[in-house]
Protein backbone atom coordinates (compact mmCIF):
# COMPACT_ATOMS: atom_id res chain seq x y z
CA UNK A 1 0.00 0.00 0.00
CA UNK A 2 1.21 3.74 -1.00
CA UNK A 3 1.68 5.94 1.98
CA UNK A 4 0.58 9.38 0.64
CA UNK A 5 0.35 12.21 3.60
CA UNK A 6 -0.25 15.76 3.34
CA UNK A 7 1.85 17.15 6.46
CA UNK A 8 0.74 20.69 5.52
CA UNK A 9 -1.80 21.92 2.82
CA UNK A 10 -0.53 24.31 0.23
CA UNK A 11 -1.33 28.31 0.45
CA UNK A 12 -1.89 28.17 -3.44
CA UNK A 13 -4.08 25.46 -3.90
CA UNK A 14 -4.52 24.11 -7.81
CA UNK A 15 -6.85 22.55 -9.84
CA UNK A 16 -6.87 18.96 -10.97
CA UNK A 17 -7.34 18.65 -15.07
CA UNK A 18 -8.53 15.55 -15.92
CA UNK A 19 -7.00 15.23 -19.95
CA UNK A 20 -3.64 16.96 -18.62
CA UNK A 21 -0.52 15.23 -18.43
CA UNK A 22 1.41 15.84 -15.38
CA UNK A 23 5.14 16.20 -14.01
CA UNK A 24 6.75 16.49 -11.16
CA UNK A 25 7.23 20.49 -10.02
CA UNK A 26 10.38 22.02 -10.39
CA UNK A 27 9.96 23.49 -7.10
CA UNK A 28 9.99 20.47 -5.09
CA UNK A 29 12.80 19.91 -2.55
CA UNK A 30 13.09 16.56 -1.35
CA UNK A 31 14.61 14.30 1.10
CA UNK A 32 14.58 9.76 1.22
CA UNK A 33 14.46 8.53 4.54
CA UNK A 34 14.45 4.82 3.69
CA UNK A 35 11.13 3.64 1.80
CA UNK A 36 9.58 7.57 2.62
CA UNK A 37 10.34 10.61 1.06
CA UNK A 38 9.54 14.24 2.40
CA UNK A 39 9.16 16.87 -0.21
CA UNK A 40 8.48 20.64 0.65
CA UNK A 41 6.76 22.76 -2.52
CA UNK A 42 8.35 26.04 -2.24
CA UNK A 43 6.07 27.78 -4.83
CA UNK A 44 2.68 26.54 -2.30
CA UNK A 45 4.52 25.71 1.02
CA UNK A 46 2.84 22.02 0.80
CA UNK A 47 4.42 19.32 2.74
CA UNK A 48 4.32 15.72 1.91
CA UNK A 49 5.12 12.15 3.56
CA UNK A 50 4.83 9.11 0.73
CA UNK A 51 6.41 5.96 0.27
CA UNK A 52 6.55 6.20 -3.56
CA UNK A 53 8.69 8.26 -5.99
CA UNK A 54 6.39 10.88 -7.46
CA UNK A 55 8.11 10.57 -10.87
CA UNK A 56 6.08 7.43 -11.16
CA UNK A 57 2.33 8.75 -10.90
CA UNK A 58 0.93 5.55 -12.34
CA UNK A 59 1.35 4.10 -8.84
CA UNK A 60 -0.62 6.63 -7.18
CA UNK A 61 -4.68 6.50 -7.03
CA UNK A 62 -6.46 8.75 -8.87
CA UNK A 63 -7.44 10.60 -5.08
CA UNK A 64 -3.70 10.60 -4.33
CA UNK A 65 -3.01 11.98 -7.81
CA UNK A 66 -5.87 15.18 -6.84
CA UNK A 67 -4.18 15.59 -3.18
CA UNK A 68 -0.31 15.95 -5.32
CA UNK A 69 -2.13 18.41 -7.80
CA UNK A 70 -3.94 20.45 -5.91
CA UNK A 71 -0.98 20.81 -3.07
CA UNK A 72 1.18 21.76 -6.42
CA UNK A 73 3.69 18.49 -6.05
CA UNK A 74 2.55 17.68 -9.92
CA UNK A 75 1.88 20.19 -12.30
CA UNK A 76 0.50 20.34 -16.19
CA UNK A 77 3.44 18.75 -18.58
CA UNK A 78 4.15 22.06 -20.50
CA UNK A 79 4.03 24.51 -17.39
CA UNK A 80 6.39 27.46 -17.26
CA UNK A 81 7.19 27.37 -13.48
CA UNK A 82 8.79 30.58 -13.40
CA UNK A 83 7.01 32.55 -15.23
CA UNK A 84 3.74 31.33 -13.71
CA UNK A 85 5.05 32.37 -10.19
CA UNK A 86 6.66 35.31 -11.29
CA UNK A 87 3.01 35.92 -12.59
CA UNK A 88 2.21 36.48 -8.88
CA UNK A 89 4.83 39.17 -8.01
CA UNK A 90 3.31 42.78 -8.89
CA UNK A 91 5.72 45.47 -7.69
CA UNK A 92 4.04 48.78 -7.61
CA UNK A 93 5.89 52.34 -6.72
CA UNK A 94 5.62 54.14 -3.51
CA UNK A 95 2.54 55.98 -4.13
CA UNK A 96 0.80 55.85 -0.68
CA UNK A 97 2.75 55.57 2.43
CA UNK A 98 1.67 54.24 5.62
CA UNK A 99 5.09 52.20 7.19
CA UNK A 100 6.80 54.87 8.27
CA UNK A 101 10.68 53.56 9.61
CA UNK A 102 12.27 56.78 11.04
CA UNK A 103 15.53 57.08 11.52
CA UNK A 104 15.99 59.28 14.92
CA UNK A 105 19.94 59.31 15.07
CA UNK A 106 22.40 57.00 14.00
CA UNK A 107 23.95 57.23 16.73
CA UNK A 108 24.65 54.21 19.16
CA UNK A 109 25.74 53.21 22.87
CA UNK A 110 26.51 50.00 21.31
CA UNK A 111 29.60 49.40 19.41
CA UNK A 112 29.09 46.08 17.63
CA UNK A 113 31.74 44.94 15.29
CA UNK A 114 29.02 44.23 12.68
CA UNK A 115 27.22 46.96 12.42
CA UNK A 116 26.85 48.55 8.68
CA UNK A 117 26.84 51.84 9.83
CA UNK A 118 29.55 51.86 11.44
CA UNK A 119 31.49 54.19 8.88
CA UNK A 120 28.66 56.41 9.06
CA UNK A 121 28.75 60.29 9.75
CA UNK A 122 26.42 60.31 13.20
CA UNK A 123 23.50 62.39 12.58
CA UNK A 124 20.64 63.47 15.28
CA UNK A 125 17.71 64.99 14.07
CA UNK A 126 17.52 68.55 14.02
CA UNK A 127 14.48 70.53 16.13
CA UNK A 128 13.55 71.79 12.32
CA UNK A 129 13.98 68.41 10.60
CA UNK A 130 11.75 66.85 13.84
CA UNK A 131 9.24 69.52 12.51
CA UNK A 132 9.64 68.72 9.04
CA UNK A 133 9.20 65.29 9.62
CA UNK A 134 6.14 65.67 11.81
CA UNK A 135 4.53 67.21 9.07
CA UNK A 136 4.95 64.65 6.53
CA UNK A 137 3.78 62.28 8.78
CA UNK A 138 0.56 64.34 9.57
CA UNK A 139 -0.13 64.86 5.90
CA UNK A 140 0.13 60.93 4.97
CA UNK A 141 -1.71 60.09 7.96
CA UNK A 142 -4.71 62.06 8.51
CA UNK A 143 -6.56 60.12 5.09
CA UNK A 144 -5.46 56.57 5.73
CA UNK A 145 -7.22 54.35 8.06
CA UNK A 146 -3.66 52.50 10.08
CA UNK A 147 -0.18 53.39 9.66
CA UNK A 148 2.47 52.26 11.50
CA UNK A 149 5.52 54.81 13.39
CA UNK A 150 8.72 52.39 12.91
CA UNK A 151 11.50 53.62 15.16
CA UNK A 152 14.89 53.00 13.95
CA UNK A 153 18.69 53.68 14.45
CA UNK A 154 21.40 54.41 15.45
CA UNK A 155 19.53 53.37 19.04
CA UNK A 156 16.39 55.23 19.04
CA UNK A 157 15.83 55.38 22.89
CA UNK A 158 18.80 58.15 22.53
CA UNK A 159 16.13 60.29 21.22
CA UNK A 160 13.24 59.92 23.71
CA UNK A 161 12.19 63.56 23.42
CA UNK A 162 12.09 63.62 19.79
CA UNK A 163 9.49 60.58 19.77
CA UNK A 164 7.95 62.35 22.16
CA UNK A 165 7.35 65.26 20.30
CA UNK A 166 6.79 63.78 16.87
CA UNK A 167 3.78 61.77 18.58
CA UNK A 168 2.21 64.15 20.16
CA UNK A 169 1.71 66.95 17.68
CA UNK A 170 0.37 64.19 15.52
CA UNK A 171 -2.12 63.58 18.40
CA UNK A 172 -2.59 67.17 18.66
CA UNK A 173 -3.19 67.42 15.13
CA UNK A 174 -5.18 64.36 13.65
CA UNK A 175 -8.06 62.94 14.95
CA UNK A 176 -6.71 59.23 15.74
CA UNK A 177 -10.25 57.93 17.18
CA UNK A 178 -10.65 56.00 14.40
CA UNK A 179 -7.18 55.10 13.19
CA UNK A 180 -5.30 51.88 13.81
CA UNK A 181 -1.95 53.29 14.50
CA UNK A 182 1.10 51.36 16.64
CA UNK A 183 4.54 51.78 17.23
CA UNK A 184 7.31 49.40 16.55
CA UNK A 185 11.16 49.66 17.37
CA UNK A 186 14.55 47.96 16.75
CA UNK A 187 16.57 48.65 19.49
CA UNK A 188 19.23 46.56 21.93
CA UNK A 189 16.76 47.69 25.07
CA UNK A 190 19.74 48.52 27.38
CA UNK A 191 18.28 52.46 27.76
CA UNK A 192 14.28 50.96 28.54
CA UNK A 193 13.59 51.18 32.05
CA UNK A 194 9.59 50.31 33.38
CA UNK A 195 8.78 54.22 33.88
CA UNK A 196 9.75 54.17 29.76
CA UNK A 197 8.08 50.81 28.98
CA UNK A 198 4.71 52.12 30.30
CA UNK A 199 4.94 55.69 28.41
CA UNK A 200 6.12 53.70 25.08
CA UNK A 201 3.34 51.36 25.63
CA UNK A 202 0.74 53.89 26.60
CA UNK A 203 1.33 56.85 24.60
CA UNK A 204 3.73 55.73 21.28
CA UNK A 205 1.34 52.50 21.24
CA UNK A 206 4.64 50.06 21.42
CA UNK A 207 3.20 46.90 19.89
CA UNK A 208 6.74 45.86 18.95
CA UNK A 209 10.40 45.41 19.67
CA UNK A 210 13.05 44.00 17.20
CA UNK A 211 15.98 43.03 20.32
CA UNK A 212 19.30 41.14 19.39
CA UNK A 213 21.30 39.00 21.09
CA UNK A 214 25.08 38.03 20.09
CA UNK A 215 25.79 35.01 22.30
CA UNK A 216 26.03 34.01 25.84
CA UNK A 217 26.62 37.01 28.64
CA UNK A 218 30.09 37.05 28.58
CA UNK A 219 30.35 37.53 24.70
CA UNK A 220 26.77 39.58 23.85
CA UNK A 221 28.48 41.89 26.39
CA UNK A 222 32.03 41.62 24.66
CA UNK A 223 30.31 42.41 21.09
CA UNK A 224 27.85 44.95 22.38
CA UNK A 225 30.70 46.86 23.81
CA UNK A 226 27.88 48.97 26.24
CA UNK A 227 29.34 51.32 29.24
CA UNK A 228 26.31 51.23 31.67
CA UNK A 229 28.35 51.63 34.34
CA UNK A 230 29.42 48.06 35.54
CA UNK A 231 25.93 46.53 34.41
CA UNK A 232 26.24 43.98 32.50
CA UNK A 233 24.08 45.10 29.12
CA UNK A 234 23.08 40.95 28.85
CA UNK A 235 21.24 41.14 32.20
CA UNK A 236 19.72 44.89 31.42
CA UNK A 237 18.56 43.57 27.62
CA UNK A 238 16.98 40.19 29.18
CA UNK A 239 15.36 42.23 32.12
CA UNK A 240 13.84 44.74 30.04
CA UNK A 241 12.31 41.60 27.37
CA UNK A 242 10.69 40.21 30.31
CA UNK A 243 8.86 44.22 31.40
CA UNK A 244 8.06 44.01 27.62
CA UNK A 245 6.36 40.90 26.96
CA UNK A 246 4.43 41.17 30.81
CA UNK A 247 3.07 44.23 28.69
CA UNK A 248 2.20 42.40 25.75
CA UNK A 249 4.41 43.63 23.17
CA UNK A 250 6.06 41.45 20.62
CA UNK A 251 9.18 40.47 20.90
CA UNK A 252 11.22 39.64 18.09
CA UNK A 253 14.86 38.17 19.03
CA UNK A 254 16.99 37.81 16.87
CA UNK A 255 20.60 35.70 17.80
CA UNK A 256 23.31 36.26 15.55
CA UNK A 257 25.77 33.31 15.30
CA UNK A 258 28.71 33.32 13.57
CA UNK A 259 31.90 30.48 14.03
CA UNK A 260 33.32 31.63 17.79
CA UNK A 261 30.01 31.43 18.92
CA UNK A 262 27.88 28.79 17.29
CA UNK A 263 28.34 26.49 19.85
CA UNK A 264 26.80 28.28 22.23
CA UNK A 265 23.67 28.08 21.11
CA UNK A 266 21.74 25.32 23.48
CA UNK A 267 23.89 27.98 26.04
CA UNK A 268 21.90 30.73 24.46
CA UNK A 269 18.62 29.00 24.55
CA UNK A 270 19.31 27.96 27.99
CA UNK A 271 19.66 31.48 29.12
CA UNK A 272 15.92 32.48 27.28
CA UNK A 273 13.88 29.63 27.77
CA UNK A 274 11.68 30.93 30.16
CA UNK A 275 10.29 33.54 27.50
CA UNK A 276 9.10 30.97 25.74
CA UNK A 277 5.92 30.88 27.56
CA UNK A 278 4.90 33.82 26.25
CA UNK A 279 2.69 33.59 23.30
CA UNK A 280 4.26 37.09 21.78
CA UNK A 281 7.57 36.26 22.00
CA UNK A 282 8.99 35.34 18.50
CA UNK A 283 12.80 33.76 18.37
CA UNK A 284 14.74 34.32 14.88
CA UNK A 285 18.46 32.88 15.06
CA UNK A 286 20.22 33.29 12.44
CA UNK A 287 23.98 34.21 10.81
CA UNK A 288 25.61 36.96 11.13
CA UNK A 289 25.82 39.22 7.92
CA UNK A 290 29.60 39.49 6.82
CA UNK A 291 30.77 43.33 6.33
CA UNK A 292 29.76 44.05 2.40
CA UNK A 293 33.62 43.30 0.95
CA UNK A 294 35.15 41.26 3.33
CA UNK A 295 34.77 37.75 4.72
CA UNK A 296 37.00 36.55 7.30
CA UNK A 297 36.48 33.42 9.18
CA UNK A 298 34.69 34.26 11.79
CA UNK A 299 31.77 34.49 9.93
CA UNK A 300 29.66 31.47 8.47
CA UNK A 301 29.69 30.78 4.34
CA UNK A 302 27.38 29.60 2.15
CA UNK A 303 28.34 26.15 2.09
CA UNK A 304 28.16 25.87 6.11
CA UNK A 305 24.65 27.97 6.72
CA UNK A 306 22.09 24.39 6.10
CA UNK A 307 24.82 22.76 8.73
CA UNK A 308 23.64 25.80 11.23
CA UNK A 309 20.13 25.54 10.78
CA UNK A 310 20.39 22.07 11.38
CA UNK A 311 21.72 22.03 14.48
CA UNK A 312 19.42 25.18 15.18
CA UNK A 313 16.23 23.70 14.93
CA UNK A 314 17.28 20.28 16.22
CA UNK A 315 17.96 22.47 19.63
CA UNK A 316 14.97 24.20 19.06
CA UNK A 317 12.84 21.04 18.78
CA UNK A 318 14.11 19.28 21.87
CA UNK A 319 13.18 22.37 23.91
CA UNK A 320 9.87 22.04 22.55
CA UNK A 321 9.85 25.58 21.32
CA UNK A 322 9.46 24.96 17.68
CA UNK A 323 7.14 22.98 16.22
CA UNK A 324 9.11 21.59 12.49
CA UNK A 325 6.47 21.86 10.29
CA UNK A 326 5.45 25.05 11.33
CA UNK A 327 8.95 26.38 10.93
CA UNK A 328 8.81 25.73 6.93
CA UNK A 329 8.21 29.43 4.98
CA UNK A 330 5.55 29.86 2.84
CA UNK A 331 5.66 31.08 -0.85
CA UNK A 332 6.22 34.86 -1.11
CA UNK A 333 4.67 37.19 -3.64
CA UNK A 334 6.24 40.64 -2.25
CA UNK A 335 10.00 41.03 -2.15
CA UNK A 336 11.28 42.52 0.89
CA UNK A 337 10.83 45.73 3.14
CA UNK A 338 12.23 48.34 0.46
CA UNK A 339 10.14 46.85 -2.49
CA UNK A 340 6.86 47.20 -0.73
CA UNK A 341 4.70 50.42 -1.73
CA UNK A 342 3.51 51.22 1.62
CA UNK A 343 7.20 52.04 3.07
CA UNK A 344 9.27 54.35 3.35
CA UNK A 345 12.59 55.23 5.59
CA UNK A 346 13.17 58.96 6.43
CA UNK A 347 16.77 59.96 7.87
CA UNK A 348 18.25 61.82 10.15
CA UNK A 349 18.34 64.87 7.80
CA UNK A 350 14.75 64.61 6.83
CA UNK A 351 15.41 62.71 3.32
CA UNK A 352 13.28 59.95 2.13
CA UNK A 353 14.25 56.03 0.98
CA UNK A 354 13.56 52.43 0.53
CA UNK A 355 16.12 50.69 2.06
CA UNK A 356 17.36 51.10 5.51
CA UNK A 357 20.70 49.88 4.39
CA UNK A 358 20.93 52.90 1.59
CA UNK A 359 19.83 55.76 3.48
CA UNK A 360 22.52 57.45 3.44
CA UNK A 361 24.19 56.45 0.40
CA UNK A 362 21.23 57.68 -2.22
CA UNK A 363 19.69 61.40 -2.50
CA UNK A 364 15.98 60.20 -2.20
CA UNK A 365 13.94 57.19 -2.76
CA UNK A 366 13.32 58.61 -6.69
CA UNK A 367 16.50 57.35 -7.10
CA UNK A 368 16.08 54.02 -6.00
CA UNK A 369 14.73 52.51 -9.21
CA UNK A 370 16.30 49.22 -8.36
CA UNK A 371 14.14 48.36 -5.76
CA UNK A 372 11.00 49.23 -7.49
CA UNK A 373 12.01 47.05 -10.70
CA UNK A 374 13.53 44.65 -8.92
CA UNK A 375 11.69 41.62 -10.63
CA UNK A 376 14.29 42.45 -13.61
CA UNK A 377 17.49 41.60 -11.50
CA UNK A 378 16.01 38.10 -10.61
CA UNK A 379 16.29 36.32 -14.11
CA UNK A 380 19.66 34.71 -12.70
CA UNK A 381 16.59 32.89 -10.29
CA UNK A 382 15.03 31.12 -12.85
CA UNK A 383 16.95 27.73 -12.25
CA UNK A 384 16.51 27.94 -8.46
CA UNK A 385 14.46 25.73 -6.67
CA UNK A 386 13.98 28.08 -3.58
CA UNK A 387 13.07 30.82 -5.74
CA UNK A 388 9.34 30.99 -4.79
CA UNK A 389 10.64 31.41 -0.70
CA UNK A 390 13.01 34.04 -1.40
CA UNK A 391 12.23 36.14 -4.57
CA UNK A 392 15.56 37.33 -5.38
CA UNK A 393 16.44 37.99 -1.50
CA UNK A 394 17.83 41.09 -0.30
CA UNK A 395 18.15 43.79 -3.43
CA UNK A 396 20.35 45.79 -1.99
CA UNK A 397 22.98 42.85 -1.45
CA UNK A 398 22.43 41.70 -5.36
CA UNK A 399 23.20 45.62 -6.25
CA UNK A 400 26.59 45.54 -4.97
CA UNK A 401 29.31 44.78 -7.56
CA UNK A 402 32.45 41.98 -6.01
CA UNK A 403 30.50 42.14 -2.67
CA UNK A 404 31.26 38.80 -0.34
CA UNK A 405 27.94 38.67 0.12
CA UNK A 406 24.92 36.63 -1.27
CA UNK A 407 21.89 37.93 -1.82
CA UNK A 408 19.93 34.82 -0.87
CA UNK A 409 18.06 35.01 2.32
CA UNK A 410 17.63 32.57 5.11
CA UNK A 411 15.01 30.55 3.93
CA UNK A 412 17.30 29.60 1.11
CA UNK A 413 18.92 27.61 3.82
CA UNK A 414 16.46 26.50 6.58
CA UNK A 415 14.40 23.72 3.97
CA UNK A 416 16.89 21.32 3.34
CA UNK A 417 17.73 20.88 7.24
CA UNK A 418 14.14 20.70 8.05
CA UNK A 419 13.58 18.04 5.99
CA UNK A 420 16.21 15.82 7.27
CA UNK A 421 14.57 16.54 10.90
CA UNK A 422 11.04 15.36 9.89
CA UNK A 423 12.38 12.31 8.13
CA UNK A 424 14.56 11.24 11.28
Amino acid sequence: MIVLKILREGKFQKDFLSAVKYIPSFYNVEEVSGVNRFIFNTATGAILKTSKDIEKIENFSVSQKIQLIKNGFLVPENTEEFIDYFSKIKPTNKEKPSFFTIIPTTACNAKCFYCYEEGYCKQTMSVKTISDVTHYLITNIKDTDKFVLDWYGGEPLLCVSAIDSIIQTIKAKVNLQDKHWESSITTNATLFNPDLINKAVLEWQLKSAHITIDGIEDDHNKRKNISLNGKSAFQSTINNIYLLLQKNVNINLRIHLDNNNKDDFSAIIKSIEPFFAFQNFHLFPTYLFPPEFCMTDSYICDEEKEKLFYDIFKILNKTGYSNLIDSFPYPKTCGCFATKSNTVVISPNGSLHSCVQEFLNTEDWINDEKFFEYPSSVEGCKECTYFPICLGGCVHNRSLHGTVRTPCVRNRYIIKPLLQLISE
